[in-house]
């Protein structure tokens, strides 16, 4: 069974995070401060952690730093305000996987947590091909084909898109794609990735794909979701 951290120091938000998550059958721990997460994380082994970024003392930001430090692995979903952009931005910059804004719907953060552990699963080996969308992208090859025919992209595109598709439904920051992707520190500009996304994007659709699979979120960044949440 699972288990799930839950960090937050409002009691009457702990609980009801815990009933959602004790009704999908994982198992949870609770934490009032980010000084018991890290103690706790210290002591046992989660699957994630839901991380409330606004607490006194160490707030959330800093759990995210401290368990980037300790080397500490497991996904996390931070939980922010409704219009907190900036805080969501630099919850994801600082290693998050996803993020649920307050006040959220019961099934939808459930449908975040299954969806962050999906893809947080450890794989055996390493799959060089993957399919979504009819679009297949071939890691050894370095190629992304639609349909068998090969989708033109220049080396940076590629990488960028290569980044999104191989992790479904996570959304990465423009500040995290740059650092991620631009080896040249002087071509560093949040513009530069703008363009190669729509460049991506024109090219997808060249291709024959009628849908737009890279999504903007806006004010944050960009990420494509996982093929079954189109087809709900």
């Amino acid at each position: 069974m699972n288990k799930i951290l839950i960090v937050d120091d409002e009691i009457k938000m702990q609980t009801l995070i815990s009933l959602c998550i004790k009704s999908a059958e994982f198992k949870v721990e609770k934490a009032s401060t980010g000084e018991e997460a890290i103690q706790l994380l210290e002591m046992q082994a989660f699957n994630l952690i839901l991380l409330d970024i606004m607490m006194p003392g160490m707030d959330g930001f800093e759990v995210l730093k401290q368990v980037k430090q300790k080397e500490i692995t497991v996904p996390v979903i931070i939980l922010s305000a409704l219009g907190e952009t900036d805080q969501i931005v630099e919850g994801l910059n600082l290693g998050a996987y996803d993020y649920v804004t307050k006040p959220f719907e019961p099934k939808e953060l459930v449908a975040r947590v299954h969806s962050v552990l999906r893809r947080a699963q450890p794989r055996s080996e390493e799959v060089s091909l993957k399919s979504m969308y009819g679009i297949t992208l071939d890691q050894k090859k370095q190629t992304v084909t639609y349909k068998q025919k090969v989708v033109a992209f220049t080396k940076k595109e590629y990488r960028l898109f290569s980044r999104l598709f191989s992790q479904p439904g996570r959304v990465y920051t423009r500040e995290q794609l740059l650092y991620l992707e631009w080896d040249d520190i002087d071509d560093r500009d949040y513009r530069n990735v703008d363009t190669h996304i729509k460049n991506v994007r024109e090219k997808v659709k060249r291709a024959g794909v009628e849908q737009t699979v890279v999504e903007t979120v806006w004010g944050v960044g960009y990420r494509i979701p996982p093929e079954e949440d189109r087809n709900k």
